[in-house]
């Protein structure tokens, strides 16, 4: 790495905020590129790029909210408030709030399927998951 790379390089990280880095280090756990993370949420790339290297520190609300639905986090935890990342409510209130809106006939068809998968992971004797 050349003096110029390095010196850019140690100039970016060192502007990162904690939302920047957490929004990374989630959408790198999931193995998502920031393009994948736009089609989830809505959010530009562009934008996104820009929060994980620091060149735009504050979000909207809106924007915020996006984000947080996107990689089922809270937005507690992006804007380091707490470390936990699962928010309030743990997967049951993530997969609630992914159905609002949805038709009647969408949420029986999901509660269906969920009572399925659930009485297969008993009939197996697998430990329901906390949350």
């Amino acid at each position: 790495m050349d003096n110029y790379s390095a010196e850019y390089t140690h100039y970016a990280m060192a502007k990162t905020t904690l939302l920047g880095r957490r929004l990374k280090e989630i959408r790198d756990k999931r193995d998502w590129s920031q393009s994948e993370l736009e089609k989830r949420s809505g959010i530009p790339a562009v934008m996104i790029s820009q929060f994980e290297t620091g060149v735009r520190k504050n979000p909207s609300a809106a924007t915020l909210v996006k984000l947080a639905n996107a990689l089922s986090i809270s937005m507690d935890y992006l804007l380091g408030r707490t470390d936990v990342p699962t928010p309030v409510g743990g997967p049951v209130a993530v997969l609630l709030r992914t159905l609002e809106g949805a038709s009647g006939t969408t949420f029986d068809a999901v509660t269906a399927v969920g009572k399925h998968l659930t009485d297969q992971e008993r009939a197996r004797g697998e430990k329901p998951k906390d949350g």
